[in-house]
């Protein structure tokens, strides 16, 4: 009996979303079942099986829930290089399909297919969301389709995002060819000088389906670029080539040279697995939440003055910052919903700006925009994540 199988979404997938096998049989068997075998040695509990009776000699399985396990992130910083490899980021799933039925003798079988082809799925962690997913399939696109054989970044943040004119920023890509690819990175920077001078750096890198997600990492003094006296930078674009063609969107990236007594720069996972990094430059304060349990001890007899009847037993403090964005457009602000609903993010230390201290946002109810107003910012309350 021939058993075959489709996989809905193409071969890249993000582990949150539903991942979709339909498998077919071409003939019932007595107490039939379709099988799938989902076998990913980073996977905790890998191999896994799942039996599902054909209605109409097709099962379906939606294998995420096995997959959509928890990774721990890996980005650099301070960054080290404009290209790095996170093995460790991208799953490489293998499928096995078979079936499961009762011969004559009341022995329960089990064959399995040798597949030669569309066995092996890559899965980044991650999720789109409803909407956005449903945009997708109006469309007859998927995740695979529109992003990784789109050439995008992994990132909702918008093109001409301003930066600080210090701030290193990141950009995560996963490549769509089955085989090592060489490519080429390049940064083309504009400045301010009369006769424009457009300084193209750029470099190489390697596209290997072992090498999971790449982290670019720059700005153009990281990539070597050298300032003329008086000169100053205006904006800068990022993208990607190989011999033939483009092989990225390009993103460009304006750069806010004006004064600012304080600014922040925060680094936060994103919904796509990427690391996104932004800035903000508003008004902000400082604080610190403490808490403590007090136990009641009588004062002994002849107790002096500097005996307490209250003990503090246990104390514990928390920084918290109340910050401002500052002036943003309406489609960075809009984007900010990845930063204000991210699971893991990292504010780098005012005070040393080459360390990350870990911190939560504070939950609540936003208002991202207000048509009353020309420039956008909103107000958020950050929490250190220790006590």
């Amino acid at each position: 009996m021939l058993v075959t199988h489709e996989i809905t979404g193409g071969l890249v997938h993000l582990s949150g979303n539903p991942i979709q096998i339909t498998v077919t049989a071409s003939g019932v068997k007595p107490n039939h079942k379709l099988a799938v075998k989902v076998t990913c040695d980073a996977l905790m509990g890998s191999p896994f099986v799942e039996e599902i009776a054909p209605k109409n000699l097709i099962s379906v399985f939606d294998i995420s829930g096995f997959i959509d396990q928890p990774v721990n992130y890996d980005f650099d910083f301070p960054a080290v290089g404009v290209v790095t490899a996170h093995p460790k980021l991208a799953f490489s799933v293998i499928i096995d399909i078979g079936e499961v039925w009762t011969d004559s003798s009341g022995n329960r079988q089990v064959s399995w297919n040798n597949l030669s082809t569309n066995n092996s799925l890559t899965v980044i962690k991650g999720k789109l969301r409803p909407y956005e997913l449903g945009i997708l399939n109006d469309s007859d696109k998927s995740f695979a389709s529109e992003y990784i054989e789109g050439g995008k970044f992994l990132t909702h943040l918008p093109n001409n995002q301003v930066v600080s004119p210090t701030q290193i920023v990141k950009l995560w890509y996963l490549s769509r060819w089955t085989n090592v690819h060489n490519a080429n990175w390049i940064l083309s920077v504009k400045t301010d000088l009369k006769i424009a001078r457009l300084y193209k750096p750029s470099g190489t890198c390697v596209l290997d389906p072992i090498s999971g997600l790449l982290e670019f990492s720059f700005n153009p003094a990281f990539v070597g670029f050298d300032l003329k006296p008086g000169e100053t930078i205006l904006s800068y674009t990022f993208w990607l080539y190989d011999s033939e063609n483009e092989i990225s969107e390009r993103r460009t990236y304006i750069v806010d040279n004006a004064y600012y007594e304080k600014a922040f720069t925060f680094i936060y996972v994103n919904p796509l697995s990427g690391i996104d990094c932004i800035w903000l430059t508003g008004p902000s304060t400082e604080g610190l939440k403490t808490e403590s349990e007090i136990a009641y001890r009588a004062v002994p007899v002849l107790a002096g003055s500097k005996v307490a009847s209250q003990k503090t037993i246990s104390s514990s403090s928390q920084r918290t910052w109340e910050l401002n964005t500052g002036p943003k457009s309406q489609t960075e602000i809009l984007a900010l919903r990845d930063f204000l609903s991210t699971k893991q993010c990292w504010m780098v230390d005012p005070q040393n700006p080459e360390k990350l201290i870990p911190v939560n946002i504070e939950p609540g109810d936003n208002k991202l925009f207000d048509s009353g107003e020309d420039i956008q910012n909103l107000d958020i309350k950050i929490l250190e994540a220790h006590r």
